[in-house]
C-alpha cells in the first residue's frame, strides 16, 4: 500500500496503518518515495493515454509517498477494502484520495519492480 502525497502531507499515514492493522494485517513501513515524472510514467504508463492522466501523473510527483508492506491471509483483497474505506473517509477528490494499493498479484509485482530500487528506508 502507498500513502499518497496528500495523505502524507495531511498526516494520515498513522490512520492508514491503523486501519490496515484493525483488519488483522501486519503492516511495516518500508520507506519513502518521491517519484520523478519518468518514474511515475514507468509505474502508471496507462495514465499517459487517459484524458486527465497527465494531471494524475503530476500529482503523484508533488511530494513524498510512504510505501507500506502489508502481510496476511488474503492481503491484497483486505488491503483493497481498507483503501476504499480510507478514500471514502479522507479523500478529497478522485485524485487526492490518500492511498493506493495494487489489486492483482501482477500489479503488486510490477510495483515492487518499480519502487524497490527507489525506496528511502524509514528510520
Amino acid at each position: 500500500m502507498l500513502v499518497k502525497p496528500d495523505g502524507l502531507s495531511r498526516g494520515l499515514a498513522p490512520e492508514v496503518i491503523r486501519a490496515l492493522r484493525q483488519t488483522g494485517l501486519e503492516v511495516e513501513p518500508v520507506g519513502r518515495l518521491h517519484l520523478t515524472r519518468q518514474q511515475v510514467e514507468r509505474w502508471y504508463p496507462e495514465k499517459l493515454n487517459e484524458p486527465d492522466g497527465p494531471l494524475t501523473l503530476t500529482y503523484l510527483c508533488e511530494g513524498p509517498m510512504l510505501l507500506l508492506a502489508v502481510v496476511g491471509d488474503d492481503a491484497l483483497r483486505r488491503a483493497h477494502r481498507v483503501k476504499r474505506d480510507v478514500r471514502r473517509r479522507w479523500g478529497t477528490d478522485a485524485r487526492r484520495n490518500v492511498a493506493h494499493c495494487p489489486e492483482t498479484i501482477g500489479e503488486r509485482d510490477h510495483e515492487r519492480a518499480v519502487f524497490g530500487p527507489l525506496v528511502r528506508k524509514e528510520r
